[in-house]
């Protein structure tokens, strides 16, 4: 069992991490003679699991928006499929619309939306502008293409002012998000004053979209983030806490065991309250996997089958892959099974048991989840096993059995509901002290540089050896995965060279200049809103996957929020020595940049062309200029200049201005590239940071022919992803490079 379950998910986790996939026909004549010949092996077990991931991904790929219908305004008809999520006047949800043509499941965004918002279970009319799942592609962030993928939405858009959009029938009273939602309001209403109100939410109905960033930063560095929302830990409790009371109920009366078993009545009791509690949570993809889990449990207990717990997960996995496939391609589904293994492995079999066992295990999954942090987060908490020690206890035995009880109250008494929430409302604010105190050690967390995925892949076979029983050899070996760490850095330009990266921050300008021991970031893209912006998700991200923690100099060219509305967000994450801005008043902070400055980094000449001491005009043309001169790459950063500054830099500088890369002006808006600057510069390298499909039309077209017809090889964000320039012409483009059966190709 344990081996046929590890080759399935194997060959689900091959498929799915293809960048495309291969065509059946071939694949299937392929498989079935493998098939027929091993049938009971696990060969077959593998060939099965490639074969069910890439059906299931062959569905999910078909249903894709097509192309006729990108940009294009559509009336739908249909249902609303989430708890709708306001924020910064912006109303989000899924939306299933009836019309077979289009994918089953589109993520839309309302702007603005009126006094009567859409609810879950509603059925709307909406006019709608749609296009396929897109999302920006850099290295070490958030690949937002690859979780719609796994969520199955097969295209986002807007909803357009339009008479169209009206509701055209309610919500039924039995449609579990609309129930939900109503929880979620009385809750609001009863706990108005909660200082914790959205970790209650998070843990009564799943509902984390209240959570701010500086509670998700402090979660992460406490490693803590699986406990303030309902996870496979919180419905293994419930499914607990329901068999025990089943059972001693049960047990009270002669005639109920004459019909079933203690043992079998609590099974049912505890798979009613796992799927009480499931259900609160929305059915959400990590709940449905530890529902199935507990399942698996609860029915060997129902038909009095032996509990082997290795067993009992191996069977889980089986059963969870085959619902859904693309759990492998979510890390807390690695992350969840492997602190099950981890347990097991710890904690079963060691004679004599250990009476500070359950004190030593929050030591060993640190350790054992070590390899996986850094694979998916590039980040390992340091203090998570004291973190733990003290909050799963609380958080387990005392919150959770706390806000269950409020949410059967809830429909019987608001007054003791209310009181109940209030007292796990108090134990949340002393938690939170806690967490937030040691979030606040130096050595909180460890940050991490992303690793060749081999020594990744030795760091974890290394670090298993700690985790095996005392008698087996050469454990001491387990050791040497810390000596990796702390000794790796990733490579860094030899003297003289410089790294260039452009990174994908949508409609915007972000580029990133390494030197041997330097880093300069020239400009940080926009800010989308209170919750998002791409110093924080995009910039710092990059930055410390490279294994850098400290930018020398931060330039702004200008103050549009594309340019300079990352910068509190990349600032929060990375220390900056030196900030150079043409607008000193929107970064105090910063110093003038003004031309003629010069400075040396290992061999590297750095210098800003413009804006000059006593330049007037727009902001664009007062943009900051700098030119970065190395051994194997020159590189032009022109901001958002126009055709006055052009010509300025062209009666200054003329000649001197020829260069490999050139970041085109105004993300190739008609108001810069004027002809005589493009053959000035004459670049071998065009960059076009733009954003995909944006509302500009940028780049236009004529502005691409003038660089084409001057030689320049065109690379764009928006088709490319991130840009990577290294030594020897090494040119690397994200979305291609770490291209996957997600990855749109513009």
């Amino acid at each position: 069992m344990v081996k046929t379950a590890i080759a399935f998910l194997l060959g689900c986790t091959l498929c799915l991490n293809l960048s495309e996939l291969p065509r059946y026909g071939w694949l299937l004549a392929v498989a079935l003679p493998f098939l027929c010949w091993f049938r009971q092996s696990v060969l077959s077990a593998f060939i099965v699991g490639l074969l069910w991931a890439g059906f299931q991904a062959q569905l999910r790929i078909d249903q894709r928006l097509p192309d006729d219908l990108v940009g294009q305004d559509s009336v739908l008809t249909g249902v609303i499929a989430s708890i709708p999520d306001q924020h910064d006047r912006v109303l989000r949800f899924n939306f299933q619309p009836d019309d077979d043509a289009f994918p089953k499941l589109i993520r839309l965004s309302w702007y603005y939306p009126g006094e009567r918002l859409p609810g879950p279970g509603e059925r709307w009319q909406m006019e709608v502008r749609l296009k396929p799942p897109s999302g920006m592609k850099n290295p070490g962030s958030f690949d937002y293409e690859k979780w719609l993928f796994t969520e199955g939405i097969g295209a986002t858009g807007y909803i357009r002012k339009s008479p169209s959009n009206q509701l055209l029938e309610p919500a039924s009273a039995w449609h579990l998000d609309a129930w939900r939602l109503d929880i979620q309001h009385q809750l609001n209403r009863l706990l108005d004053d909660a200082r914790h109100l959205p970790f209650i939410l998070g843990l009564s109905v799943g509902q984390r979209e209240q959570l701010t960033p500086e509670h998700c930063q402090v979660l992460r560095d406490t490693g803590t983030s699986h406990l303030l929302a309902i996870s496979g830990l919180h419905i293994g409790l419930a499914a607990a806490l329901g068999f025990f009371l089943f059972r001693w109920g049960w047990s009270l009366s002669l005639y109920t065991l004459k019909l079933l078993p203690a043992r079998q009545a609590g099974a049912l009791g505890g798979f009613s309250f796992a799927l009480f509690y499931a259900l609160l949570a929305g059915m959400a993809i990590p709940t449905q996997r530890a529902l199935i889990m507990v399942s698996t449990v609860m029915l060997a207990l129902l038909l009095k089958r032996p509990l082997y717990p290795i067993h009992i997960l191996a069977l889980s996995l089986i059963v969870v892959l085959l619902f859904d496939p693309f759990s492998v391609l979510s890390a807390g589904f690695w992350l969840s099974y492997s602190a099950v293994a981890l347990i097991l492995l710890t904690c079963s079999s060691r004679f004599p048991a250990s009476r500070i066992n359950w004190i030593s295990i929050h030591l060993w999954l640190a350790l054992g989840l070590m390899p996986l942090l850094i694979i998916f987060f590039n980040q390992v908490s340091l203090i998570s096993p004291l973190a733990n020690l003290i909050a799963v206890p609380l958080v387990s035995f005392l919150v959770v059995p706390l806000i269950l009880a409020g949410m059967l109250l809830l429909p019987l008494t608001e007054t003791i509901s209310q009181f109940v929430l209030s007292v796990a409302d108090d134990l949340l604010h002393w938690l939170w002290q806690l967490l937030n105190w040691l979030s606040s050690l130096p050595f909180a967390d460890w940050q991490v540089a992303e690793m060749p995925w081999q020594m990744t892949l030795l760091v974890a076979l290394l670090s298993l050896l700690l985790l095996l029983p005392r008698v087996m050899p050469a454990k001491w070996l387990g050791l040497l995965p810390v000596v990796a760490l702390v000794s790796y850095h990733p490579d860094r330009p030899a003297a003289g060279q410089i790294y260039v990266t452009l990174l994908d921050v949508g409609q915007g300008l972000s580029a990133v200049v390494e030197t041997h021991s330097h880093t300069l970031v020239f400009d940080t893209g926009p800010r989308y809103s209170d919750r998002f912006d791409t110093g924080t998700a995009v910039v710092a991200p990059y930055l410390l996957s490279r294994g850098i923690d400290q930018v020398d100099t931060l330039v702004v060219s200008h103050n549009d929020n594309d340019h300079i509305g990352g910068v509190a967000g990349l600032k929060s994450l990375v220390s900056v020595t030196e900030t150079l801005s043409s607008d000193t008043a929107a970064l105090p902070d910063a110093s003038t940049c003004v031309a003629g400055q010069q400075w040396h980094w290992d061999g590297v000449a750095f210098e800003i062309l413009l804006p000059l001491g006593n330049q007037h005009g727009s902001d664009n043309n007062r943009s900051c200029v700098l030119k970065v001169t190395a051994a194997n790459l020159s590189l032009l950063l022109p901001g958002d200049i126009e055709r006055d500054s052009e010509h300025q830099l062209l009666a200054r500088y003329g000649g001197q201005l020829d260069t490999d890369i050139l970041v085109v002006p105004h993300h190739g808006s008609r108001t810069s590239s004027t002809t005589s600057f493009v053959q000035a510069v004459n670049p071998v390298y065009a960059l076009f940071p733009v954003g995909y499909r944006n509302r500009w039309g940028f780049p236009k077209q004529d502005v691409l022919e003038r660089y084409l017809e001057q030689g320049s090889l065109i690379l764009r964000s928006d088709q490319h992803g991130a840009i990577l320039f290294r030594e020897n012409g090494n040119i690397t483009t994200w979305r291609q490079n770490a291209a996957g059966l997600w990855t749109a190709n513009y």
